[in-house]
């Protein structure tokens, strides 16, 4: 998380957000954690053994994303480093197989470099409160908050040419 008075930098920017279905996505995954302030250093590096892992088994995959499942009061973060399948497949040792559940996500894109993403979910969450939205929760973990990098540094070095969708799914609507 960067200072408030390094957030701004030219170029970079959050689209207006929106409510949207979305089905649910099979995914395989590595599950990480650590103090969020070190995310950069010990998340991103996980994708190169899931990735390696799936080459060895033959499943071919789609976007990259981090599924945060749950943040911590002493500043810690669990997380799923994960990859989309076009289909459900197993997992093995530290490889996990689980879902992006099916549901109403409020969902916005964000241009620009990872080090202002935590801005950007602050956003989310923002105009998301303005219109009495909530996350959904399961017991102790977030429903699901994703990111979900559309260009990334595999595609470009280019910070400010990364797209990252970020997704959180919403409490169902409750009936009158």
């Amino acid at each position: 998380m960067l200072a408030i008075t390094e957030t701004a930098m030219p170029g970079i920017g959050l689209s207006i957000p929106a409510v949207i279905e979305r089905e649910a996505v099979p995914y395989l995954a590595i599950r990480a954690s650590g103090p969020m302030r070190e995310l950069v250093r010990f998340a991103p590096p996980v994708f190169h053994r899931l990735h390696g892992w799936m080459r060895e088994h033959g499943v071919a995959g789609r976007d990259g994303f981090f599924r945060y499942r749950r943040f911590g009061a002493d500043g810690t973060v669990e997380l799923d480093v994960g990859t989309t399948t076009a289909a459900a497949a197993s997992g093995g040792g530290e490889v996990i197989a689980d879902m992006l559940p099916a549901g109403r996500y409020a969902a916005a894109t964000y241009a620009g470099p990872y080090d202002r993403l935590y801005d950007a979910f602050a956003m989310l969450n923002g105009w998301m409160a303005a219109r009495g939205l909530a996350a959904a929760r399961a017991g102790g973990e977030i429903g699901c908050q994703v990111e979900i990098y559309r260009v990334s540094p595999a595609q470009t070095e280019d910070a400010s040419k990364w797209e990252t969708d970020i997704l959180v799914l919403l409490e169902r609507e409750r009936k009158p």
